[in-house]
């Protein structure tokens, strides 16, 4: 197999898959540079954000960001550190709510929309930028969320591989990042909520490395899934 049609096959994974994998609203396509893959952290900003950007720094590599309006709130000058730094910062609602359950209801779209708006506005007073893509919460995906979500001005987007929610042991986490690190992969781990996030530094360090070694550049989500703006 070629490392392109590998890469169009990951990108086609990323764009196509359900709730568990990544998902992007809109036809996009890979970047000029197909030794690429995207680093995204979720639930952030965190108490381990900042070493997180030193870590990035020093590895001359850029990543995103999907922060969530309460944590952006409790630390906004971490998120405009991040902004500063050339990391993308992307949307994960405001509260993390619970969208299995919510998105049943009658007033879903509605209750979404506040989510996705407060979560902007948040974003938007720390940083100045508004966000332009969306991660669900829990990776939760329909075609309503979607379409709520193209109405505000974003395109959504989840993840090829992601488990550091899980209670796998680091070393075997580890490796199964490795596994997943290459051309056109989009790796989520999580910079805020939860326990030993010291973890993340880690994995992030090995994922790096793995990298480097493969000669694949960390890239910000847009660079990767460059494309048009969602109604185009």
């Amino acid at each position: 197999m070629t490392k392109n049609l590998l890469l169009k096959l990951t990108l086609a994974a990323v764009l196509a898959a359900g709730a568990a994998p990544c998902r992007a609203a809109g036809p996009q396509a890979a970047g000029k540079n197909r030794a690429q893959f995207a680093l995204t952290f979720d639930d952030g900003p965190g108490y381990i954000t900042e070493d997180l950007l030193k870590l990035l720094e020093s590895r001359k590599a850029k990543a995103t960001f999907f922060m969530l309006g309460t944590a952006v709130r409790a630390k906004p000058a971490t998120a405009k550190k991040a902004q500063d730094a050339g990391h993308l910062i992307a949307n994960h609602t405001d509260s993390h709510k619970n969208w299995f359950k919510l998105g049943k209801g009658p007033d879903r779209e509605r209750t979404l929309a506040a989510e996705i708006r407060k979560g902007e506005e948040a974003i938007v007073k720390a940083t100045g930028v508004k966000p332009a893509i969306l991660r669900m919460p829990n990776g939760y995906d329909r075609p309503w969320v979607r379409e709520t979500a193209k109405k505000l001005g974003y395109r959504t987007a989840n993840w090829s591989y992601g488990s550091d929610w899980t209670r796998t042991a680091e070393d075997a986490m580890t490796r199964e990042y490795l596994k997943a690190t290459r051309a056109g992969a989009v790796l989520l781990l999580h910079d805020g909520g939860g326990k030993n996030r010291e973890r993340t530094l880690r994995i992030t360090a090995a994922i790096l490395d793995e990298a480097a070694r493969l000669g694949l550049e960390p890239v910000r989500l847009d660079v990767l899934l460059a494309g048009p703006a969602p109604g185009n």
